[in-house]
């Protein structure tokens, strides 16, 4: 009975010797040490100005990237359906959920017209300047998926919601049916603020 106490005994510290190392040798996140740069960023002659800081690190400056985006004039845009960044010049001018997508108006009132290929018809939007979602919305298609079924959505902005110095998007979107989310998200330029 004496040794078999002793082997369990020596058998858990063993054990114990073994797991110290396993846990040790488990991957810590990486820590990045980012400053604010103090320093003026200039785009065509004129100084970025934003909420968001600017950032350094180890010598390399980092600015939000929608908002690069706008200043560079490219697209930016988030694919949820493949979870990644997709960076463009000109708009995609349709994704599998939406296509022949035209744009009318000006200051504030637009009308948009398209096709889309959704789940139970229901077309999702908002409108936004690159930094605040102005307004959100829905409307519903003449047809659900699979078919291809027609759509207008009517946008009136108050003048004093308009933004000074941005591009106006509206961001057509599936909600998902699994948990919500956006996917088949299609950027719209409506107008651009200068």
């Amino acid at each position: 009975m004496k040794k078999t106490m002793k082997g369990l005994a020596l058998g858990m510290i063993i054990g114990a010797l073994l797991m110290l190392p396993v846990s040790s040798l488990a991957g810590s996140p990486t820590v990045f040490s980012l400053v604010n740069a103090l320093y003026p960023i200039l785009v065509e002659g004129t100084v970025y100005q934003e909420d968001l800081p600017i950032l350094n690190y180890e010598g390399s400056t980092y600015v939000p990237l929608r908002t690069m985006g706008e200043l560079l004039s490219v697209n930016i845009f988030w694919n949820e359906t493949l979870r990644q960044v997709e960076i463009s010049h000109g708009e995609p001018t349709e994704n599998e959920a939406f296509r022949n997508i035209t744009v009318s108006g000006s200051r504030g009132s637009y009308v948009i017209t398209g096709e889309a290929r959704i789940f139970e018809a229901t077309v999702q939007y908002e409108v936004e300047d690159g930094h605040y979602v102005l307004l959100e919305g829905f409307t519903t298609a003449s047809e659900g998926a699979p078919g291809w079924g027609t759509f207008t959505i009517n946008i009136e902005l108050p003048e004093a919601s308009l933004p000074q110095n941005a591009t106006l998007r509206l961001i057509l979107f599936e909600a998902s049916a699994k948990d919500g989310s956006h996917i088949n998200e299609l950027p719209v330029t409506l107008d651009v603020f200068s």
